[in-house]
């Protein structure tokens, strides 16, 4: 019989914060359980799993318990959550959350399970801490989820763009008269200060701004918080809006440019969604030349298999990906050194790098896909470490001065400079394998799952990166089956899907 889990929800409330406290909790029995302490405290219980090490629950009962909001669109396996003035968009499958009108990538995904949405915990944490008011935290150890505020009452700032200028809107949680709040400009700043006020300045650095306002930084004094908005450009006036029985209050900025700003705005977003979009995708078919990579039955060749997956997969994206542009690190059967490969695909600024690889092992019966992002940190899985041994050890085929540079470079540092890529690529990976997955296990190939490791071929790509293991070459029937042209297309037609279904969600966040 399959054991039950739950996560046990205490909600107490005192007179300085609102808390909530998660206890995640096996438990067998199918009913909930609520338990009133001294204080008021009530413990509730809410069904639980666990995916990729991290303890998932559903939306929908993490709003029942703790009396959020939520909206979800079935169809879509989407759903907003409505936490205070803050609104995050969760998609199934998809790391980026919108919180705010503000994407955030985050290095887990939502999954949609029996017709609701369910999140990591520690997902929740990560994004409403760094970038909200509430202070969330989630104890790995004991299992124990917690909610709260932090000792703020200002707890979000937004700015829209508007036809006759700027309109500034603050969040509060308490409510603020005309007195407590005064507007000066000075030296090109717009200074509201609040007497009283209270903000998290971490916070701050994550509004995202828009219309006159270029930056906004917190200025604390010993009664007054000053929050200082950037102009950049001369308004018209500036007016204070309390509306009754609101907390939030707004203030308006108007000027005369509206068709001069609203030109140069869509100038610099336009040039900063470029920066994003993916334009051009790098393929690396692994080995080549005097390097043949692993040997299969009758002498079959991974350099071959990866080659001929490599044109095709090209001719696919450039086929149905208009204006995408397609860099290959080889097209013939050359001998390119790892770290040239990399080095091909920040020449080109490429904006994605795929190496093709075929897997081998000594156990013949071995077989199936895998995919790799790169990681200093060693996979504890052994078969892993076995790919990432065999792999690398294509620098045996370089010249010396190239063998030297990888004794003498250390990973760690080597990989930090791509670290900004860390999580693109972990989600890369994941988009690759659930295609390949979706593709070829009805084909009968065994689904292995997403690994990491510290592949020398992706040291130095500034873009996101992984290596795909398209199969076990040393296994007879799936070396077959590699070898033939139809699968070939096939695998191509796996990798590329995947590719589509990244661009489409990196792009539509941007």
């Amino acid at each position: 019989m399959k054991q039950k889990f739950y996560l046990l929800v205490l909600i107490t409330a005192s007179l300085l914060h609102l808390s909530a406290t998660f206890i995640v909790q096996a438990n067998k029995n199918k009913t909930v359980i609520i338990d009133t302490g001294q204080g008021g405290a009530t413990l509730q219980q809410v069904p639980y799993f666990v995916k990729w090490g991290q303890v998932y629950f559903s939306l929908n009962d993490f709003v029942a318990k703790t009396g959020y909001g939520i909206y979800t669109n079935d169809s879509r396996q989407k759903s907003v959550l409505y936490v205070g003035s803050d609104k995050a968009t969760f998609t199934s499958g998809n790391n980026f959350v919108i919180l705010n009108d503000h994407a955030y990538q985050l290095p887990y995904t939502p999954i949609w399970h029996d017709g609701e949405l369910w999140v990591p915990a520690e997902m929740l944490v990560d994004l409403f801490n760094h970038f909200t008011a509430h202070r969330f935290s989630f104890d790995t150890k004991e299992l124990i989820f917690t909610l709260g505020m932090k000792d703020v009452n200002i707890t979000g700032i937004k700015i829209d763009s508007k036809e006759n200028g700027t309109l500034i809107t603050i969040n509060a949680s308490k409510q603020f008269t005309e007195k407590d709040i005064s507007l000066k400009i000075a030296n090109g700043w717009l200074h509201i200060d609040v007497y009283g006020g209270k903000v998290d300045s971490t916070m701050i650095r994550h509004i995202k701004t828009s219309g006159v306002i270029s930056k906004i930084e917190v200025i604390s004094f010993d009664q007054i918080i000053s929050l200082a908005f950037k102009l950049n450009r001369k308004i018209l006036s500036r007016e204070l809006v309390i509306k009754p029985g609101q907390k939030d209050f707004f203030v308006n900025l108007r000027t005369n440019e509206k068709v001069e700003a609203e030109v140069q705005a869509q100038i610099e977003l336009n040039k900063q969604k470029k920066e994003w979009m993916i334009d051009t995708i790098v393929i690396d078919a692994g080995h080549g030349g005097k390097d043949p990579g692993a040997i299969g039955h009758n002498g079959l060749k991974e350099k071959d298999i990866t080659l001929g997956v490599a044109l095709k997969l090209g001719q696919l994206i450039s086929k149905n990906m208009p204006g995408t542009k397609v860099v290959y690190t080889r097209k013939t059967d050359v001998f390119i050194p790892l770290r040239r490969r990399t080095k091909i695909a920040n020449e080109n600024s490429g904006k994605l790098f795929i190496s093709l690889h075929c897997n081998s092992n000594n156990n013949k019966r071995v077989r199936g896909f895998e995919t790799y992002f790169l990681s200093a940190d060693k996979d504890k899985n052994k078969q892993a470490q076995n790919v990432v041994l065999k792999e690398n050890a294509s620098i045996k085929f370089e010249q010396k001065e190239d063998r030297e540079y990888y004794e003498g470079l250390n990973f760690i540092l080597a990989t930090m400079a791509q670290s900004a890529f860390i999580r693109q690529s972990q989600y890369f990976a994941s988009v690759i394998q659930n295609s390949f997955s979706n593709k070829l296990k009805p084909l009968g190939l065994k689904d292995r799952g997403v690994k990491q490791g510290r592949f020398w071929v992706m040291v130095g790509a500034t873009m996101p990166n992984v290596l795909v293991e398209m199969g076990f070459i040393s296994n007879r029937t799936e070396g077959s089956f590699l070898k033939k042209n139809a699968s070939q297309m096939k695998i191509a037609q796996a990798v590329f899907e995947g590719i589509k279904k990244y661009k489409k969600d990196i792009e539509a966040a941007i």
